[in-house]
Parts: structure tokens; C-alpha cells; sequence
């Protein structure tokens, strides 16, 4: 069971994403599922990393995003 939830795990599409402090030189990448929300993503930045999501700034492009929108 645990290796065909391995298994299962990796063919889910996923992309990578570079996230950057822009108060210090500090930048970290992770693997996203596209169709996770920008707020679902400031909650796991702010569970695996400690920035809270009101301090966390998203910008795809040059736009900056609203919590509601999908990576995809």
C-alpha cells in the first residue's frame, strides 16, 4: 500500500515554484500542483516556513495574485 501511494504521489502533475524574501536574500523552490490556490499555498508557506500569508506577496508574471486564483 505505501508503495502505491508513492506511486500515485509522484504522477500527480506538479511545477516548480521560486519563492523570494524581498526584505532579505532568502529564497526557497517548491513543488506545486497547479490547480492549488495562491491561499492554499500562503497557508503552506506559512506552516513549512513561518511567513504568515497576510505578509506574503504573490506575483506570477507582474501581476499580483488574489488568494482565489490557481496556479493552472
Amino acid at each position: 500500500l505505501a508503495l502505491l501511494r508513492s506511486l500515485s504521489l509522484s504522477l500527480v502533475p506538479s511545477m516548480p515554484v521560486g519563492v523570494e524574501d524581498a526584505t532579505s536574500s532568502a529564497s526557497i523552490t517548491l513543488r506545486v500542483q497547479p490547480q492549488l490556490t495562491i491561499g492554499t499555498l500562503k497557508e503552506q508557506v506559512f506552516r513549512d516556513y513561518g511567513f504568515p500569508p497576510a505578509a506574503q506577496r504573490w506575483i506570477i508574471g507582474q501581476s499580483l495574485c488574489r488568494d482565489g486564483r490557481s496556479l493552472g
